[in-house]
């Protein structure tokens, strides 16, 4: 919290929690908490994310405020960082407890506190939250992690309402619905139906005042207003500009996406085994790369949700007889995509060097992606332990060792 403090004061050019998130805080506080979406109305790019974030930032804005501090940049942005730096903590916490899980024992001192730390202070965590300004991606992750823990252990009502609150800090938490539902079936089919029945409940009680009190803002900036922006920087739809492609690009990526959501996930599900534990963590890495692979423009925070279940997968199926390069590859590779999305987005770029920058993230999360759907759909092994051979007993016949 110190750290995020110090890097608050940072001369860092405005993000999207000042374009976006704090007029929908400011208006909250002046009375209007209802009518959040209405500052960016019916702007091309509105302020497209959840209103989940926006409930505690109203109250960091109410403090602010107090302090006269609410058009103060700086300052607001400190106070901000801070307080919301909590939720990368608790989901830093929550994806350790996740990996503690899969391994079946706590981690040594210091691999927890060393694990902690690359979830707390990693790279996409400082491109999201410090060079975005996306508060509400920590949250998301955070939910999405509980949602996963309480279908894991059997309480799939209570994982479809944390999965609503996914979804009602990011839309694109939505896709993850695919691998806990697909898991949640496996496990126990009416706990599938609790599942989505809670999701579905949760998220309409958590929008419908919105939409009722606005919904010409509401619906524009959390369902209509994608199909109208053009295909950007960093994804392989750039290849399409200025070809018939493009427009269908334009208004179907989400189809594609949807496609290979669906693909990845039914994949592994029929794998010996089904969705477990270990292989529900990867299916929601692959789920998390699907958007960033097919998204028809790909921002670097896209890849923060990749990271950090793909961490949780890596380090949680780890074990010493394996190679270093499981340990690290794919923690090390989302990192390195991260910055190249970064190269896409500079503005100006020639149309040409896009459409390269497009190619090559798509190339590199397939490979990454296969890499982990190869590994996640091996076989699970054998269970650790001697073996009980055969005893054959001069009377009794042929029986099992105790």
């Amino acid at each position: 919290m110190a750290l995020w403090f110090v890097v608050a004061l940072l001369p860092i050019q405005p993000t999207d929690l000042d374009i976006f998130f704090w007029p929908s805080a400011k208006i909250a506080v002046h009375g209007y908490p209802l009518l959040v979406y209405a500052p960016n109305g019916q702007d091309a790019y509105p302020n497209a994310n959840g209103p989940l974030a926006i409930v505690p930032l109203a109250v960091v804005a109410l403090f602010v405020n107090a302090l006269g501090w609410l058009d103060a940049v700086t300052p607001r942005r400190v106070v901000a960082l801070t307080v919301f730096s909590i939720f990368i903590l608790l989901m830093a916490r929550e994806a350790v407890r996740a990996m503690e899980r899969m391994r079946g024992r706590p981690l040594p001192p210091l691999a927890r506190l060393a694990t902690f730390g690359l979830l707390a202070l990693s790279p996409p965590v400082w491109q999201s939250v410090a060079g975005y300004g996306h508060i509400e991606q920590p949250i998301e992750i955070w939910m999405l992690l509980l949602a996963a823990r309480l279908v894991d252990t059997d309480r799939p009502a209570r994982g479809g309402v944390a999965l609503a609150l996914a979804v009602l800090a990011r839309s694109s938490a939505a896709l993850q619905a695919v691998p806990l539902g697909l898991a949640s079936w496996q496990r126990r089919k009416p706990g599938a139906v609790r599942l989505f029945a809670a999701a579905g409940l949760a998220g309409a009680l958590g929008l419908l005042p919105f939409l009722l009190a606005d919904p010409s803002d509401t619906i524009h900036s959390l369902f209509t207003y994608r199909s109208h922006l053009i295909v950007g920087a960093g994804s392989v739809w750039s290849l399409t500009h200025s070809t018939p492609y493009e427009g269908i690009a334009q208004r179907w990526d989400f189809v594609a996406m949807a496609a290979a959501v669906l693909a990845v996930n039914l994949w592994l599900a029929t794998r010996p085994g089904g969705l477990d534990r270990q292989r529900l963590y990867a299916a929601m890495t692959l789920t998390a790369a699907c958007f960033a692979l097919l998204a028809k423009t790909v921002w670097a925070y896209y890849l923060f949700e990749a990271f950090v279940f793909g961490a949780v997968w890596t380090i949680g199926r780890w074990r010493q007889a394996d190679s270093v390069v499981r340990l690290a590859l794919l923690p090390v590779a989302i990192s390195t995509f991260g910055m190249v999305a970064e190269i896409g987005s500079e503005p100006g770029l020639e149309t040409n060097l896009v459409s390269l920058e497009g190619g090559a993230m798509f190339t590199m999360i397939v490979l990454t992606g296969a890499w982990v759907l190869w590994l996640a759909g091996r076989p699970p092994g054998a269970a650790a332990g001697i073996a009980a051979p055969a005893v054959v007993f001069q009377r009794h016949g042929t029986e099992r060792a105790d």
